[in-house]
């Protein structure tokens, strides 16, 4: 592979991990809006969902970039170590462009992390909720039934001994 072309390859790795960056900006956007939905007084399963699929669509992007950095990666990878003093500001520019991409993945996990914990607590509320709604709803059920004398034909067992 000649330095020339080597330099189109250089510059696909550098787009590719530009729009990495891209996108995990945007994702860090989406997960900080699901941490303010969890957050917030009242939890929305709605706006919580609609967030997750539009992480969802990130996250494909991402995955798809992260393929052909490696396969671009791993034919130019030779060429690199070969012509490393011709290209060496460009590769100090691109592995500084590369930490920036793992730092915001790295904060990313963290507040993924964070928000797991409170998407666990608000459905623990949620699923209290139900339990009461269904407990009380026994419960009125259960009164009506023996307000209109619906339980007066069943026997009742009592104990006599004192």
């Amino acid at each position: 592979m000649e330095p020339q072309e080597f330099s189109a390859y250089f510059k696909i790795l550098e787009d590719t991990i530009q729009k990495k960056e891209q996108f995990l900006d945007e994702l860090l956007g989406l997960t900080k809006g699901q941490e303010a939905v969890l957050a917030g007084e009242k939890f929305s399963m709605e706006e919580f969902s609609e967030l997750m699929d539009k992480k969802e669509v990130y996250i494909q992007k991402i995955s798809e970039f992260d393929a052909g950095f490696e396969a671009v990666f791993a034919k130019v990878k030779p060429v690199i170590e070969e012509y490393k003093k011709a290209f060496e500001p460009r590769i100090k520019a691109l592995q500084q462009r590369i930490k920036t991409v793992l730092e915001k993945g790295a904060a990313l996990c963290a507040l993924e992390e964070q928000n797991k914990a409170r998407l666990g607590i608000c459905l623990g509320e949620k699923k209290k909720e139900i339990k009461n709604f269904k407990r009380s709803s026994e419960t009125v059920s259960g009164y009506y039934k023996n307000m209109t004398g619906a339980v007066a034909d069943q026997s009742f067992f009592m104990d006599k001994k004192k």
